[in-house]
């Protein structure tokens, strides 16, 4: 059964129906989740984020104009929250905070790599200026627009476009050279032990 869309919920909401909300927290608290911890967050503190987020959006849902996207005044929510209170939080490396990607079907295999894959990216991802790693993070984890985006960081949308654009290329670089890298340590170990 498919959820009706953000605009509906939220009328259903404000007309009396308290229950529709948990038809918004479905929708979002996953993406909220990943949100926070993207940007660093351990698992705990994303958790609790993603709860004062949703409790927050709740609360001020009257404020909600209809004409304005609910996924972008809601991650501006969680956005202001993170700077708030996310600046006292230390963050941790991806890899340390004890974080599995939820399972997926397919081969065992193809599933390890997978996992080996993504844990990789958010560890590179860490190693991004905070604005390039907030404008991957609402692009591609928010699904918001770039105008969205614009509008929530202070940024022009071509500024974001860039942002965008020079992250991919800063994540392709520091892919290719750990390839690279991987290789020459390969290389060097077989022919260490061919010579023993």
């Amino acid at each position: 059964m498919e959820l009706p869309d953000d605009r509906t919920l939220v009328g259903e909401v404000l007309a009396g129906d308290k229950q529709a909300y948990a038809g918004i927290v479905d929708r979002y608290k996953n993406k909220l989740y990943g949100l926070f911890r993207k940007m660093g967050l351990p698992e705990a503190d994303a958790q609790d984020l993603t709860q004062e987020t949703l409790f927050k959006a709740y609360r001020k849902l009257a404020s909600h104009r209809p004409e304005q996207s609910f996924s972008g005044w809601l991650h501006a929510i969680a956005l202001n929250l993170y700077r708030d209170r996310g600046r006292r939080m230390v963050p941790v490396p991806q890899a340390e905070s004890g974080h599995q990607a939820a399972p997926e079907a397919g081969a065992p295999e193809s599933l390890a790599l997978r996992r080996e894959l993504r844990s990789e990216l958010d560890r590179l991802l860490d190693t991004l200026p905070e604005h390039y790693r907030l404008a991957m993070v609402l692009r591609y984890v928010g699904q918001l627009s770039h105008e969205e985006i614009a509008e929530l960081t202070g940024m022009t949308a071509p500024q974001v476009n860039n942002a965008l654009h020079r992250a991919k290329r800063s994540l392709r670089k520091k892919m290719t050279a750990k390839e690279e890298h991987t290789y020459e340590f390969s290389a060097a170990y077989r022919s260490g032990k061919n010579r023993s």
